[in-house]
């Protein structure tokens, strides 16, 4: 399975709630800027799994306004907020292994992205910016990072 995952843009700092906090302009040209990487490959993303949390659905609106609107629904998912848990993530994602998903796009938050990475291939070798994303191949057991994308690296 390839999984890519990718952290929210950059997010304003004070509001009511955690979960409410916004992209800022400068994290929506992240985000844009960012889905552009997914391009040339958001028809083969068979599952979209983001964040209740504002600021993850906004980066992927950014991000699927970026691949002209190729990406499919998301799904809306509590375990990825910031302290989701990565084991049950990589649980649901085996299970879509077996049913045939061949590739994921989460759309998520630190600490929960780089405990996934960690989950899935022993160790997190991601420095999860705003906005970066990883790319993995992962079998369901074992993983390996095999690219990733900071904005503003060409």
């Amino acid at each position: 399975m390839k999984v890519y995952i990718m952290r929210h843009g950059e997010a304003e700092l004070m509001v009511t709630t955690d979960a409410e906090r916004c992209l800022t302009e400068y994290g929506v040209r992240q985000s844009f800027e960012q889905g552009k990487h997914l391009k040339a490959v958001a028809s083969s993303i068979q599952k979209i799994i983001v964040s209740p949390y504002t600021r993850a659905r906004q980066t992927f609106e950014q991000v699927n306004l970026a691949c002209e609107n190729q990406l499919i629904k998301p799904e809306i998912w509590e375990e990825i907020i910031p302290y989701g848990n990565a084991k049950i993530v990589c649980d649901y994602l085996a299970t879509l292994i077996e049913e045939g998903v061949e590739s994921v796009l989460l759309v998520s938050h630190l600490p929960v992205v780089g405990s996934i990475v960690s989950e899935m291939c022993g160790r997190n070798s991601v420095s999860f910016q705003t906005s970066t994303i990883a790319v993995l191949d992962w079998n369901g057991e074992k993983g390996e990072v095999v690219d990733s994308y900071h904005y503003g690296e060409e």
